[in-house]
């Protein structure tokens, strides 16, 4: 994942934005900005090798809406940013998200439920990641 470095508009402070998200949220103020230029290619599925894919969904890494569950029925790619969940692991899963960043928290090192709380590696913030908080 490659770091941009940008000034936030609100409280001017310096700040990392992400590749992957379309914002980034200021780590002093809590301010969320657009990522300038950020767009995914639209697939042309009907004409290409995706024509097939019958199932869908947006990535949780990097939010791209092309994620498919491959012929095969067993694994669903990103096209975009190369992750990868198997059908079993994915309906067995709950998808965290960082409640201050919205960050996917499941791919972050070391990450664990166990605790009942686990603390975002990109802004800091700790999330309450119990059962009581699954939407």
């Amino acid at each position: 994942m490659t770091a941009i470095h940008m000034t936030c508009k609100n409280c001017g402070n310096t700040t990392d934005i992400s590749t992957y998200r379309d914002f980034t949220v200021c780590h002093y103020c809590g301010t969320r900005t657009p990522f300038p230029g950020f767009s995914y290619k639209q697939i042309d599925w009907k004409s290409s090798m995706y024509a097939s894919v019958k199932h869908w969904m947006d990535c949780p890494v990097c939010r791209s809406p092309n994620v498919f569950l491959g012929p095969e029925g067993k694994k669903w790619k990103c096209p975009d940013c190369g992750y990868t969940i198997s059908d079993k692991e994915k309906n067995k899963s709950v998808f965290w998200f960082c409640d201050a960043c919205e960050t996917f928290l499941n791919v972050q090192k070391g990450f664990t439920t166990k605790t009942g709380r686990w603390t975002c590696t990109e802004c800091r913030y700790e999330n309450d990641v119990t059962d009581g908080n699954i939407i």
